[in-house]
């Protein structure tokens, strides 16, 4: 009898040091049915920062800064066309994790984040009409921006592999609000410095008409970022790895 159960003990202790070594020790396990769900989050987040500069391997999470973007682009506009590529966002590893509002039952999750500050350098290629320029440049792109807002809801997709329940998270809503933006579009005007320079002052002291037409491309790269987080975690760990019901 005794062999037995030790026999049976064993084997659920070898489960037990197989899970514990797949999740790193580094995060805290929440409880998905935790009232205090959401501090716990909070929490391994705050955790996670010093190592997102650099970037977390075991979680296959790339350096936040920068977190490289392969491109984004505008369409459905006839007057004004815009492509941005070799994305490299900066400073998206100090974003604060505002709430994190989960709903395991019908697999919905609201993330509202805030960046006190982000640098955006691209390579970009526009053409079309905005203000009272006409535009039809390419070349690199710098922007700065301060008090980035952003609130992104995210729906869950179940789905089985290796016998355990995994999910996958897609884009539902997100809203976005920034504070002050400053930018950069080198030759578009060519080699016309003193026109390129006019130009981007222009577009500066009219930013908010300018950001109207660059919204998606803005939401697209924070998005990204919050897609680089979520999906890459939930693809590694199971659901009862990340949240056991108990």
């Amino acid at each position: 009898m005794w062999p037995k159960i030790l026999a049976i003990f064993a084997v659920v202790g070898g489960f037990r040091s197989v899970f514990a070594r797949d999740l790193p020790k580094f995060i805290q396990v929440c409880k998905r049915n935790d009232p205090n769900l959401e501090q716990c989050v909070i929490k391994n987040v705050e955790i996670l920062r010093p190592m997102m500069k650099r970037g977390i391997p075991e979680l296959f999470v790339p350096s936040m800064n920068p977190l490289e973007i392969p491109e984004a682009s505008l369409s459905g506009s006839q007057s004004f066309q815009a492509s941005f590529k070799n994305i490299q966002l900066y400073g998206a590893d100090q974003f604060k994790l505002e709430s994190f509002e989960t709903d395991f039952k019908t697999y919905h999750i609201k993330v509202k984040l805030s960046f006190p500050s982000l640098r955006i350098k691209s390579l970009y290629n526009i053409k079309g009409r905005i203000l009272i320029l006409n535009l039809d440049g390419h070349g690199p792109a710098d922007g700065n921006y301060t008090n980035v807002r952003t609130s992104l809801s995210l729906k869950g997709e179940q789905f089985q592999k290796n016998n355990k329940e995994y999910v996958k998270w897609h884009k539902e809503d997100i809203d976005i609000s920034i504070g002050k933006i400053n930018l950069y579009f080198e030759q578009i005007f060519g080699s016309n410095e003193e026109l390129n320079d006019q130009t981007n002052r222009v577009i500066n002291e009219n930013i908010d008409q300018l950001i109207e037409e660059l919204q998606p491309v803005i939401q697209k790269i924070v998005s990204e970022f919050v897609f680089s987080l979520i999906n890459r975690l939930f693809a590694k760990y199971s659901m009862d790895e990340l949240f056991p019901l108990s």
